[in-house]
């Protein structure tokens, strides 16, 4: 309980003090799709591998969904 209300309070406090600014939460080339692809291919991947290293069907079978949508909306 007191993790969680140290977590509480300094979120607020970063909320208090963030309050007003612009800030940038996503870093990515505005235009270049492909190096999102990428990334995200790359994501995928890794998914499969920590699934099949750690024996955990469910990981590899997310990453590998994950990979068809991907290819299915470069296709299209």
């Amino acid at each position: 309980m007191l993790v969680t209300t140290i977590s509480i309070i300094a979120f607020g406090l970063a909320v208090r003090r963030f309050i007003g600014r612009k800030i940038i939460f996503q870093i990515m080339a505005p235009g270049k799709a492909g190096t999102l692809y990428v990334f995200l291919f790359i994501n995928c991947g890794l998914w499969i591998l920590m699934g099949k290293k750690l024996k955990l069907l469910h990981f590899s079978i997310a990453g590998g969904l994950g990979a068809i949508v991907i290819a299915y909306f470069l296709i299209i």
